[in-house]
């Protein structure tokens, strides 16, 4: 019970013994730094987290010396991808069945976004200006709807020709039925985009979720020509998703980097896990194009809501990727832009397995 307490908790747990080595760490810890067990297994607590308490007023001994647990608001540690989080801590000492101590456990949580609340606070205005959030429903909406229109005319051309096949006829009306649902579930996301929905959270394959989005844009790719390359690591496990809210992401990652190539340009679609074979704790989707790239001052800039780069008829009002953080974040994932103008750009998306 204990086991499956601490696997499935949101915040991080972790223990160190008496030598300040790490001999537990829980799935959430592994979410909020990006370290995978086997990687901070054995390891000195502050080699893993380089915190702001690690310089001369680590907490330890004094955990120890009072054998009671020690509360710090506010620590700021670094993730394995660098990023700075600020965390919460509780500390308290660890003891056997016998009542020997064993060392220090420490419970924390991700207080980052509560650092940055005035700014969320902010977004969250502009989010409630009606006619805004009208225009984005619209302009998210519109990816399904090509969908649906696509197979329509496929539909109509058959029905002249007399290319009458009910099997297919079948599988391409589930299809506008899907989208056309699809398109609902849109309109809730957008609306509830302000006050944060929890996703339902199971286990889903990220190969089936991309060969089942990938149909929807078929006729994106006819019209520049597009060369789609995947590369699927073998047995990739699942991640931990909703399934919906997923899709959204993946649509429109690949739709933003049709927008951004020339005719005949390549999108590569690489997907792949992280940590020791069997055990493996994150799986990553990166898209990469071969287009026009992001402008340097423009990357710290691509999350905000109402930003965006495009122009003329591809020109929306900046709320896709905005919503795509939303998601990964929920997800316990995280994303990340890497960009040359003139060279194309890839966007990585790295999420928790079950």
């Amino acid at each position: 019970m204990l086991e499956g307490l601490l696997k499935n908790m949101e915040g991080g747990v972790f223990t160190v013994d008496l030598d300040k080595k790490i001999i537990s760490f829980n799935k959430g810890a592994e979410w909020i730094t990006g370290y995978c067990l086997e990687e901070v297994l054995g390891q000195p607590c502050d080699t893993i987290f380089n915190s702001n308490i690690c310089d001369g007023s680590c907490p330890f001994e004094k955990t120890i010396k009072k054998n009671a647990p020690v509360n710090i608001n506010e620590v700021v540690i670094q993730s394995k991808d660098g990023t700075q989080i600020v965390t919460s801590r509780t500390l308290f000492p660890l003891h056997d069945i016998h009542g020997n101590l064993r060392g220090m456990t420490v419970i924390f949580r991700d207080k980052t976004e509560l650092k940055n609340l005035r700014q969320q606070l902010l977004q969250s205005e502009k989010l409630a200006v009606m006619g805004q959030l009208a225009a984005g429903v619209a302009h998210e909406i519109n990816n399904p709807i090509n969908g649906i229109i696509t197979y329509m005319h496929l539909l109509l051309k058959n029905l002249r020709e007399n290319k009458i096949d009910p099997e297919t006829w079948k599988g391409n009306l589930e299809l506008v039925e899907r989208e056309t649902r699809r398109i609902g579930r849109l309109v809730k996301n957008l609306l509830n985009f302000s006050r944060k929905t929890e996703p339902d959270l199971r286990s889903v394959s990220l190969q089936r979720l991309i060969e089942e989005s990938l149909p929807l844009l078929e006729d994106q790719f006819l019209i520049k020509n597009i060369n789609i390359i995947k590369h699927y690591e073998d047995k990739t496990p699942d991640v931990l998703g909703d399934f919906n809210q997923l899709q959204q992401v993946i649509i429109n990652l690949i739709l933003n980097a049709v927008q951004a190539v020339d005719k005949q340009g390549n999108i590569d679609i690489n997907v792949y896990s992280e940590g020791k074979k069997g055990s493996e704790c994150f799986v990553h989707f990166d898209i990469t194009d071969n287009g026009s790239g992001i402008p340097e001052e423009d990357l710290n800039k691509i999350f905000d809501p109402f930003f965006t780069t495009k122009v003329g008829d591809r020109a929306g009002i900046g709320l896709g990727l905005s919503i795509v953080q939303q998601i990964v974040k929920a997800h316990h994932g995280r994303i990340s832009f890497k960009s040359q103008v003139g060279k194309g750009t890839t966007v990585s998306v790295r999420l928790p397995t079950p």
